[in-house]
C-alpha cells in the first residue's frame, strides 16, 4: 500500500509539470484585451504600434498563409497582429493576478522575459524590411513596463 502511494505521488510530481506545459497550446492565448486590465500603459503602447497592425501589412492573399502569420499574426487571433503573448508566451497560466505577483511562479508557468533573441525569432536577416533590424533603437519603440526610466535592452 505504501509503495503505491509513493509511486502515485512521484507520478503526480513528474506528470503535473508536463500537463501544465503541454497545455500551453494555441488555444491558451487570452488576447491583448485580457492584458489591458492590469497593464493599460503597455496596452496603449501596443495599440499604437506596428505590431498591432502587422496582420494588415500583409497582402490580402497572404493573410492566411501560416508562413506569414506565424510572425504577423492574423485577424483571427483575437484582436489581430502581434499580440502580447506573441512575445511573452501564452497567458492562460500566468495571467492570474496572484501568479503575476509572484515573478518566479509566473516564469515557471510560461511568462517569457523578452530579449533581443525573442525579437529575432521574427526579425531575421531574411525578412523583408526597408531598414535592417536594430535592436537597441527599435526596443525603445515597444518598451513598456512599470519603470519610469527606459532600461538598457537585454541581449542574449
Amino acid at each position: 500500500m505504501r509503495s503505491w502511494l509513493v509511486v502515485g505521488l512521484v507520478g503526480i510530481a513528474i506528470g503535473l509539470p508536463i500537463i501544465v506545459f503541454a497545455d500551453q497550446a494555441g488555444s491558451d492565448y487570452l488576447g491583448a484585451s485580457s492584458c489591458k486590465k492590469c497593464h493599460p500603459t503597455a496596452f496603449a503602447i501596443w495599440e499604437k504600434s506596428a505590431h498591432q497592425r502587422a496582420h494588415v501589412a500583409l497582402p490580402e492573399d497572404r493573410r492566411n498563409d501560416t508562413r506569414c502569420i506565424q510572425c504577423h499574426g492574423s485577424s483571427a487571433n483575437l484582436n489581430g497582429g502581434v499580440q502580447c503573448e506573441s512575445c511573452h508566451g501564452t497567458g492562460k497560466h500566468y495571467a492570474k493576478r496572484y501568479v503575476m505577483k509572484d515573478k518566479e511562479l509566473a516564469r515557471i508557468v510560461g511568462l517569457v522575459d523578452v530579449t533581443e533573441k525573442t525579437c529575432r525569432r521574427c526579425h531575421t536577416g531574411s525578412t523583408p524590411s526597408i531598414q535592417p533590424f536594430e535592436w537597441k533603437r527599435l526596443w525603445l519603440l515597444v518598451f513598456h513596463g512599470l519603470e519610469k526610466a527606459k532600461p538598457e535592452p537585454a541581449t542574449k
